[in-house]
């Protein structure tokens, strides 16, 4: 396996994982009250570890921009579930800061 397949696999792992963190996050938001901004910053943060899953399969162009904004969706999601004390919040804001520094590593 080549390096490049191997950091690609590795980010991929990663979007995934803060995915399923963002999605556990949600499942557990919703039946809680006041927890609509946490719910939107999951969603937002899915959406931009997918976008970062799809042009990391078709060696995009626009991989920079799909990073940069994971990273900014990443950063407003664990800064939001950081506020809260809940397991889920805890967990997704730990997934969000990995991802961070994973998208942060293919940009540099």
């Amino acid at each position: 396996m080549s390096s490049v397949t191997m950091i690609k696999n590795n980010a991929i792992v990663t979007f995934e994982s803060c995915i399923e963190s963002c999605t556990i996050c949600i499942e557990s938001c919703s039946n809680r009250p006041g927890m609509q901004d946490c719910i939107k910053y999951c969603e937002r943060c899915i959406d931009a570890c997918k976008d970062c899953i799809a042009s990391t399969n078709k060696s995009s162009l626009d991989t920079a921009i799909y990073l940069q904004q994971c990273v900014d969706a990443c950063y407003n999601c664990a800064r939001e579930c950081e506020k809260h004390t809940h397991d889920s919040c805890r967990q997704c804001a730990e997934a969000c800061r990995s991802c961070i520094e994973e998208c942060e590593s293919l940009l540099a």
